[in-house]
Formats: C-alpha cells, sequence, structure tokens
C-alpha cells in the first residue's frame, strides 16, 4: 500500500516537471505554450523529448518592417 502513494507522488511530480518544461520550451519557440504544457502532463516523457527537437515558429507578418 505504501509503495503505490510513493509510486503516485513520483509519477504526479514528474508530470508537474513535465508541464513546466513543455510550457517554458515553447514560449521560447513560440508555440502553444496551454497545449504543450498539457500534452507534458499527459505524457510527460514523450513531449519533454519531442519539444527538444522542435524549431521555433516564425510569424512573418508580426516581424514586417514598414519603409
Amino acid at each position: 500500500m505504501q509503495s503505490e502513494a510513493g509510486m503516485f507522488f513520483v509519477q504526479f511530480i514528474l508530470r508537474i516537471i513535465g508541464a513546466v518544461v513543455c510550457y517554458n520550451k515553447a514560449n521560447d519557440l513560440n508555440r502553444s505554450s496551454g497545449g504543450w504544457a498539457f500534452f507534458g502532463f499527459a505524457m510527460p516523457i514523450l513531449a519533454m523529448i519531442w519539444i527538444q527537437f522542435m524549431k521555433p515558429e516564425v510569424d512573418w507578418q508580426s516581424n514586417h518592417v514598414d519603409d
């Protein structure tokens, strides 16, 4: 019984860490931080690996310089 509670606690902490890591990395990459935070909470290991290999998303319209 005590082992099950310990495993639940470890899994919950891993999910929180996964959500925070994915949220911060998504902000850096100009991606949907809320969606990535949810993905990081649902599947933390997979999400953290996946987002580390993504490239930044560029919004070309907001970077337009008026001449």
